[in-house]
């Protein structure tokens, strides 16, 4: 005999929040979607750990840069800095077409529902080729930089990410360093980089993940 159901229990099995929405139509897509939150969750952690001690090597002066330890501080602070960076890039393309795609879900579109679903596939085959590596990530310095642009092309070869916020003395932002700018300024003479050597100095170390959830579960946007 089947057990009789309550209007209750009807009630409480219903989707009310994007998260809800999401898994009902597509269980399996978020729970991958999650535990690579979660994964970069764990690589931001350890990097909050590393960074400070790599900035510590980090040379003060463009002639330091002509000798190879201090060319290598400069790159491995390098590299960990924008690695952070490119987790938290990852993540908010990630969380903005869960999202997108929990929206059109709810809307009943079925059309943006099909190009939010590719883009989100898209990005969890990015985290395919990105996330199996995060141990060998993390241990990389000399190649990393280059590891790094290599993995970025996955999400496209425009794909490009802020890493280095620069103020003005009233607060004001100044300007950005993204990743691409970075990798163009290390390739040139060690006395052009005197500028990133600065703004690397002034940069304050990330302290706390920037890994969130993948949609909102807590504001109810279906009323039944």
């Amino acid at each position: 005999m089947l057990p009789i159901m309550t209007v209750d229990d009807l009630y409480r099995r219903l989707p009310y929040t994007l998260r809800e929405i999401l898994h009902n139509k597509y269980p399996e897509l978020l729970e991958i979607a999650e535990s690579g939150c979660a994964v970069m969750e764990i690589m931001q952690n350890a990097l909050i750990e590393l960074l400070p001690l790599s900035k510590g090597l980090l040379p003060y002066d463009t002639e330091q840069l002509h000798k190879a330890k201090a060319q290598a501080a400069y790159r491995g602070y390098i590299y960990e800095y924008s690695l952070f960076k490119f987790i938290d890039a990852v993540y908010s393309t990630l969380h903005a077409q869960c999202t997108e795609l929990a929206e059109a879900l709810n809307s009943c579109e079925s059309q943006e529902e099909k190009n939010a679903l590719d883009k989100v596939r898209e990005t969890l085959n990015a985290l395919y080729h990105i996330l199996p590596n995060s141990d060998d990530l993390l241990s990389l310095r000399d190649e990393g930089l280059q590891r790094l642009y290599t993995l970025k092309e996955f999400m496209g070869n425009r794909f490009d990410f802020p890493v280095i916020s620069v103020y003005k003395e009233n607060g004001t932002l100044r300007g950005t360093w993204s990743f691409l700018d970075i990798m163009g300024t290390i390739d040139k003479e060690a006395a052009s980089h005197k500028d990133l050597l600065t703004d690397l100095h002034h940069a304050p170390i990330p302290s706390s993940p920037t890994i969130g959830k993948v949609v909102d579960d807590e504001k109810m946007v279906r009323i039944y």
